[in-house]
């Protein structure tokens, strides 16, 4: 969570120190956009609810979801590198029976008491890192400290320099339809 917010503020930050505003994200086009809450609800209903046939059709369903949202809003600054961290993290756990590989010195320095669990089956989405796992590059590698600790990916560091290429952008979207006088969005800029 703490990963998440973090990366909102920054891009917020950047998009500050560019002049930008909050006030004109309303203004950046986005299509099917009611797909980012499908997605996240099914991917937290699968990953702590749910177990076999259940977990998997509804973790696929959100990375179907998640994958369709940034296909037809490629074009938009940020979502090719939110795209490519969503294939990249749908990959490793494909290749891993739908669960996500989690480093276990990593799961250590965030809470000792999951690595028993994770060496015994599975924790929530993860499975501990082994020579057993594939691409375990992809895996939950990096411990990110700031409270509560979290785990991530290379596919999460993808998507969230996706949303803070998005916000930062989106946040002088405004200025860039007022500055071209015809309502068009001024690519100049």
């Amino acid at each position: 969570m703490a990963f998440q917010v973090l990366t909102i503020f920054s891009g917020m930050l950047i998009g500050w120190f560019r002049r930008g505003s909050l006030w004109s994200i309303p203004y950046v086009s986005l299509r099917l956009v009611w797909i980012l809450p499908l997605a996240y609800l099914s991917q937290v209903v699968s990953i702590h609810h749910l177990w076999g046939v259940w977990y998997e059709l509804f973790l696929v369903f959100s990375y179907i979801l998640l994958i369709i949202f940034c296909g037809i809003n490629i074009r938009a600054p940020g979502v090719i590198w939110a795209m490519a961290g969503t294939i990249a993290n749908l990959a490793v756990m494909v290749c891993n029976g739908l669960r996500m590989p989690a480093y276990i010195p990593a799961v250590q320095k965030m809470n000792a008491a999951l690595v028993p669990l994770l060496e015994e089956g599975t924790y929530g989405k993860s499975v501990a890192m082994s020579t057993h796992t594939h691409l375990n590059f992809l895996g939950d590698i990096f411990y990110f400290d700031v409270p509560p600790g979290s785990l991530i990916s290379i596919g999460d560091i993808l998507i969230a320099i996706g949303i803070v290429i998005f916000i930062q952008h989106a946040m002088r979207s405004e200025r860039r339809v007022r500055s071209s006088g015809d309502g068009q969005p001024n690519t100049t800029q």
